[in-house]
């Protein structure tokens, strides 16, 4: 199930970031909305709230990691946090992912290891939405169609393509001109 994300970093991960957040609203927090967009999402695709054992959550961080060529970050299981509403925490600084042991999610890993691969975009926003789809269609099998509806319904940065090759093409693609 990795191979499309694997064919996508071999490919030129950098290349598909920057045609995702070209033209793209890089300044609006869209936390709330990925919140929506994952409850509806995983209403329709159950397997997202598929609960792993930590032996599984950490296997598919390493996967995740191996594959990009970086050091995981550590999956560390914490009792609840204070914020009901919280249940997992990308902890940047100490290069963990920290999740509530209650809320061990397959969907819940994978949201919190893109905080990992593009740190820089705090606000939920294009390049993070990137990830996040790409991850989900690796890692829980969502088909890109339904990916893209479910973004846009919530109006979130949709950008859904894989290669690397398709982002160049599209980001040098010429209109014909008609005096030819």
């Amino acid at each position: 199930m990795t191979a499309l994300f694997a064919r996508v970093v071999e490919r030129g991960l950098g290349d598909c970031l920057a045609a995702a957040v070209r033209d793209s609203d890089r300044a609006t927090d869209f936390r709330a909305a990925v919140c929506r967009f994952e409850d509806d999402l995983f209403a329709s695709f159950p397997a997202g709230h598929q609960v792993l054992d930590y032996y599984e959550g950490a296997a598919m961080v390493r996967e995740i990691f191996r594959v990009l060529g970086r050091c995981p970050p550590r999956l560390a299981l914490v009792p609840a946090f204070a914020d009901s509403r919280i249940g997992a925490y990308a902890d940047i600084r100490n290069h963990r992912i920290a999740i509530d042991r209650d809320h061990l999610y397959r969907f819940l890993v994978l949201h919190e290891a893109a905080h990992f691969i593009v740190p820089v975009d705090r606000r939920h926003g294009p390049a993070f939405t990137y990830i996040l789809q790409l991850l989900y269609r690796s890692f829980i099998g969502i088909p890109e169609d339904a990916m893209r509806c479910f973004l846009s319904h919530h109006r979130l940065p949709s950008y859904t393509r894989a290669t690397a090759d398709t982002a160049r093409s599209k980001a040098n693609y010429r209109r014909p001109s008609r005096a030819a």
